[in-house]
């Protein structure tokens, strides 16, 4: 199994909660491990404003606020929240019912699963990241978007909550449920 794999280590919140789904973690260690993954996103994304402020300072007047929001978090091609979330949803299912075959598969190969989510992570995402900007993981995007909107910035672009909580917020969780159904009654994994 992908616990056996990666050893405790979850890709996101929403492979986490594939793994809720297919009874391999409990209720409490998936709220854990999901906001333990969200914190690391806001602390890593501070650190990565520490190490660049002075190039945030110097650009802050000549650059759209919202560019450098997009550099913390995710933003759609064209905004439309019902096909975005679909979108967002859909790229997950497919990423997380990969890794749950490909680990199924080829685990006892080594160096294979790694190799195989790499290739599968580059794939989904030029096939399917262009029309959300590709985070599929609550973590990925909220955890940045939270360190943006606690940084002190001059000139700040709205931190839209709106998208980030519906799109890369919950429809990886909904991908998730899927993979995780698909994988165990149709797939038989």
């Amino acid at each position: 199994t992908v616990l056996f794999i990666f050893g405790e280590v979850y890709i996101n919140p929403a492979m986490a909660m594939a793994q809720l789904i297919l009874g391999n973690i409990h209720f409490d260690y998936f709220l854990i491990v999901s906001l333990v993954e969200v914190l690391g996103g806001v602390f890593g994304s501070i650190i990565v404003y520490i190490m660049y402020a002075d190039q945030f300072k110097l650009s802050e007047k000549d650059i759209d606020p919202v560019i450098v929001r997009n550099i913390f978090s995710t933003a759609p091609a064209i905004r439309n929240l019902p096909r975005n979330f679909f979108v967002e949803m859909f790229a997950t299912f497919v990423f997380l019912t990969g890794i749950l075959a490909i680990s199924a598969k080829a685990g006892d190969v080594p160096g294979m699963v790694p190799l195989a989510v790499a290739f599968l992570v580059w794939a989904v995402g030029m096939g399917l990241g262009g029309t959300t900007g590709f985070a599929m993981n609550l973590a990925r995007d909220m955890g940045p978007r939270i360190a943006y909107t606690i940084i002190p910035w001059k000139r700040r672009a709205s931190s839209d909550f709106q998208y980030g909580i519906l799109v890369p917020g919950i429809a990886p969780f909904v991908g998730a449920i899927f993979a995780a159904l698909f994988s165990k009654f149709y797939l038989g994994l």
